[in-house]
């Protein structure tokens, strides 16, 4: 019985061994992710393939890219180099007491009124618990299109708990995703989309969320936020 329990044990441990030699660290990519032509937008090293716009606000530690405070209190983005048109967006985050974050897309700085200001379509990351907005709420909750479409269908977030998320882009068709539930679908090109725009913030913005290519951005609004796994690819 010892003999037979030593060997269970020892194949136990093997299998064991071989599943965490094969399990996929963060920041990388498999075989077959890069054969489905995905690439990676965060190395969890360096700040390659990313610009801050402003000076300071972003750290790399332990493979994550944090948000820091800004001494200053003014907001501090990062928004990668490279422009996108149809794509699918991966992304791991987790959230802190009181975050207010988000990841902007179609970005751009060309808006007549705004030039110089990079602005997008937004996938909203809050702590729905404990962040409260005096008003529009509901349009500003976690995991949906900002200010625009209530996010629905959302699976619990925990703080400082990994949770994935995806946007999905193409051509006018346009998706969220959190921890594999779909939370906001919508076609920009409608006229109810256009209806909803001019009720929100961005009803100045001529042609807002119209932009076929443009940056992905992440934000630093003063409250802390990390990211990993950030990956993309064309559709």
């Amino acid at each position: 019985m010892n003999i037979a329990r030593l060997c269970f044990n020892i194949i136990l441990l093997q299998v064991i061994c071989i599943f965490g030699a094969i399990a996929q660290s963060p920041n990388t990519l498999t075989k077959k992710e890069k054969a489905l032509g995905w690439s990676l937008l965060f190395d969890g090293k360096t700040f390659n393939g990313w610009k801050k716009i402003a000076d300071g606000g972003w750290e790399i530690k332990n493979g994550e890219l944090l948000a820091v405070k800004p001494e200053n209190g003014k907001q501090m983005d990062i928004i990668t180099t490279d422009q996108f048109d149809n794509f699918e967006l991966y992304f791991e985050f987790k959230i802190f007491k009181e975050t207010n974050s988000g990841v902007k897309y179609l970005v751009t700085n060309d808006y007549e009124s705004q030039k110089g200001t990079y602005l997008g379509l937004e996938y909203q990351i809050l702590d729905d618990v404990n962040f409260k907005y005096p008003e529009r709420g509901e349009l500003r909750s976690l995991a949906s299109l900002y200010d625009l479409i209530p996010a629905n269908k959302k699976t619990p977030v925990h703080i400082q708990q990994w949770n994935t998320a995806k946007i999905i882009v193409n051509g006018n068709h346009i998706q969220h995703w959190l921890n594999g539930h779909k939370t906001v679908d919508y076609n920009r090109s409608t006229e109810s989309f256009k209806s909803l725009v001019e009720k929100s913030k961005y009803k100045n913005l001529k042609n807002f969320g119209q932009s076929k290519k443009g940056h992905i951005l992440l934000q630093n609004e003063g409250s802390p936020i990390s990211f990993r796994n950030i990956k993309v690819k064309s559709i």
